[in-house]
C-alpha cells in the first residue's frame, strides 16, 4: 500500500461517517416531523433511534 492509497483510504472513511451521520440525522428530522409538538413520547422515540443509529 502506497502514502497516496492510505491517505485516499483514510479520506474516503471519514466521507463515509459524515453520510452515515447525515442519514441518521435525516431520518431524525422526519421522524420529529411527525410527531406533534405536545407528544413528547414521539420525540423521545426519535432521539433513541437516532442514538442508536449514530
Amino acid at each position: 500500500m502506497t502514502i497516496q492509497n492510505v491517505v485516499t483510504d483514510g479520506r474516503n472513511a471519514e466521507r463515509e461517517e459524515t453520510v452515515g451521520a447525515s442519514d441518521a440525522m435525516e431520518v431524525y428530522f422526519e421522524c420529529i416531523t411527525t410527531c406533534s409538538l405536545e407528544d413528547g413520547e414521539c420525540v423521545t422515540r426519535c432521539v433513541e433511534e437516532l442514538r442508536e443509529r449514530h
